[in-house]
């Protein structure tokens, strides 16, 4: 969205000139487009809807949107560059997927399905007695990529989402691995740079 002022400059002939200042930005105006390679990130809200359902957008368009897990999510720890978008927040959908059949399941092999993996574990699937709420995602933190939002075409769009190859449990071995190879990789570059004189 561009911010015009309008300014009036008189020349030394008394002649008024219009002058406009155009204020450029750069912001997307919208959601924010993050690129982090490894985030310790919390789920702050989950909801769960299980029929599809029609979504009108702002410019007046519409579509479809298949049942899915909407989440509301927060980065709370920059694995890479400690810092950098801590507590920026994203959506993200986690969506069912339909059979064969034509029924709508939580299939193992999608980004609902290793989101399950990450937060109850792998047996889930297995159990025919397993359920699913909702609220068991609420406050869940696990370790992934984030990564910005892409149409089916790679056009990107406005806002981030999850990289559901990269869902990992938070707290394990490959998030103490990435924090010590940042803090090592840190600390050589002090090392590096103090025996230059200055």
């Amino acid at each position: 969205m561009l911010s015009v002022q309008v300014l009036r400059a008189h020349t030394r002939r008394k002649a008024s000139k219009l002058v406009v200042l155009v204020k450029k930005s750069t912001d997307s105006g919208g959601a924010q487009s993050l690129d982090i390679l490894a985030a310790k990130v919390r789920i702050v809200e989950a909801e769960l809807t299980l029929e599809e359902k029609e979504v009108r957008l702002e410019n007046g368009a519409s579509f479809m949107a298949e049942p899915n897990l909407n989440c509301k999510i927060a980065v709370v720890k920059n694995l890479v560059e400690p810092g950098m978008h801590e507590g920026a927040r994203l959506y993200d959908r986690f969506k069912l997927k339909r059979d064969a059949d034509g029924d709508w399941t939580f299939a193992k092999y999608s980004k609902l399905g290793n989101l399950i993996m990450v937060r109850y574990d792998e047996r889930w699937f297995e159990d025919p007695n397993a359920e699913f709420e909702a609220a068991d995602f609420e406050g869940f933190e696990f370790i992934c990529r984030i990564q910005p939002k892409t149409d089916s075409k790679g056009k990107q769009l406005k806002g981030s989402v999850v990289d559901w190859q990269s869902m990992r449990q938070a707290g394990g071995t490959e998030e103490r691995a990435i924090t010590e190879k940042v803090a090592q990789a840190e600390a050589e570059e002090e090392t590096d740079f103090s025996d230059i004189a200055f």
